[in-house]
Order: C-alpha cells, then structure tokens, then sequence
C-alpha cells in the first residue's frame, strides 16, 4: 500500500506541532514523500488559481479555479498541477474535530459564495498565525462554520456520492505496487482471487471502463506527473511504467490524452514560462 503520513510529516517548517494547519497553496512546503500516498488527517484544498490533476483513490479529477477538494484519512492521493497554482489549504487531524462531508470529492464553489469562503480562509490563516488560546477556538468554530457553507452548497446544487468498492481500490493499489511491470489482466485477476469476467464486472460497474482500459489510465496518470515533476526522459518514463517500447507508450499516452508525451511536457514547460 501507498505510504501513511501524518501532518507532521508534511507541514515540517512548523516550530510547534499542532492538529491543524491553515496556510496558502502557493506559500505551504513540498515535503519529500512518496507519490501516491495517504493521509491521516482531513486535507481541504481550495484553488483559485491553475490547473492539473488530482487523483483521489484513484479517480482524476481536473484541478480548476473555485473548486474545493476534500480528501478523507486513509484515502490515497497523487496530482500534478502547473507552477502557478494558487489557493488555500486546510488540514486537520482526523480526531481534532467532526467533519460531515467525507464522501465528496470536490465542490465547485457558486459566485455568491466565493467572497464568504475566501474570507473565511484568509481569517483562518490569519488566526493560525496568532497561536493562541482565542485562536484555537476560532480554527475549532471556523471549520464548524466551512462544513455548514458546504454542506448548504451540496444541499443547493444536488452533488451526489460516487464512492468507490473496495474491490476496485485493492486493484488499483495493485497497479500502482506493480506500475513497473506489464502484468495482464489475468495476472491482476489471480492476484485479487478474481476471475477476469468478474474483475471487469466489477470495473465497468464502478468505473465504466474495463479492467485494461484502467491498467492504461492509471500508467498514464503517473506517466503526467512524472513529466510533470522530473526531467527523466520519455524512454525512461515509458521503462518505469513497464512499457518496454517507448514508441507504444507514446501512442497509448496520446491515445488517452490526444497529445504525445513530449507535446504534454512541451506545454508543462511553456506555461511554467509564463510564470516566470
């Protein structure tokens, strides 16, 4: 399984632990860890600004402007996103305080409701940066105070749960243990006590695609981050992902994503320009 870590491993600049963190996206560390992986701890994340990728459980979703993420303990995560992504973060220990919408991945935030949120985040921050008495109670009513907004913006606009069986997050956590070989469908089938037809039941029903159709999507998720985060070279990526002719990588790759590879880092690296 994907590594376990806690708050503490990934807010690490921190003089004092604490159960909690409010910080801005652009501003908060990028602690050395392992890709994918898990939290311990509720992970809330509001963007206002870029684009990209996040994976949660091994389902991508595209990172937008007013969209907010909430990632539940125990659920494994992987994104890439462009340099200039923007937006705050919220993270709190599992058992500081109740957190009701645990089953939706992501909100996408109405206008008349952006100026509330975003001020409710700068509060928090503002408050985080105190670290005192007063402060942690305002942190402890404040998350109270976010949960109701959304729970009230998930009223109004009718989102619905899609989780995952467990099934499904035992398979994929299997393709990710095994990213570096080209296993079959049948060899994931016997891993899982599983016969093909039942595999594939279970991934068209969850998923809507076949158990191959994810073995690909998941290989090119991390294909994007690697292309994303490292100057390793198509060769290697395609290498390090079991494929073992980096010209069939590539045609899947842009099979999935209508790019090549190298147009897909290409875009990465003009738009990391623009920041600059």
């Amino acid at each position: 399984m994907p590594a376990l870590y806690s708050i503490y491993d990934i807010i690490i600049s921190e003089t004092e632990k604490r159960p909690y963190y409010f910080g801005t996206f652009e501003d908060t560390e990028d602690p050395v860890i392992d890709w994918p992986h898990r939290h311990d701890y509720y992970s809330i994340i509001y963007f206002l600004h870029g684009s990209g990728i996040n994976v949660i459980d091994f389902k991508e979703y595209e990172i937008m402007p007013n969209r907010i993420f909430m990632m539940n303990p125990g659920q494994i995560h992987n994104w890439s996103y462009e340099n200039n992504t923007k937006g705050f973060i919220l993270l709190f220990d599992k058992y500081y305080c109740h957190f009701e919408n645990n089953k939706i991945p992501f909100v996408d935030v109405p206008k008349e409701y952006r100026y509330l949120i975003q001020s409710f985040f700068r509060h928090q921050i503002s408050e985080y940066q105190k670290n005192d008495m007063l402060a942690e109670k305002s942190i402890i009513s404040g998350i109270a105070f976010y949960n109701s907004v959304i729970t009230r913006i998930i009223a109004e606009h009718n989102y619905t749960v899609n989780t995952i069986p467990p099934e499904m997050v035992n398979f994929i956590s299997l393709i990710t243990e095994k990213k570096t070989q080209n296993l079959s469908v049948q060899s994931y089938a016997d891993m899982l006590h599983l016969t093909v037809d039942k595999l594939n039941e279970t991934c068209k029903s969850s998923m809507g695609l076949t158990a191959k159709q994810i073995i690909i999507e998941q290989k090119t998720t991390e294909a994007k981050r690697l292309l994303y985060f490292t100057n390793l070279s198509i060769k290697e990526i395609a290498f390090r992902l079991g494929f073992e002719d980096s010209s069939y990588f590539s045609r899947i790759f842009k099979g999935k994503n209508d790019i090549t590879p190298i147009m897909f880092r290409e875009k990465v690296l003009e738009n990391q320009k623009k920041v600059l």
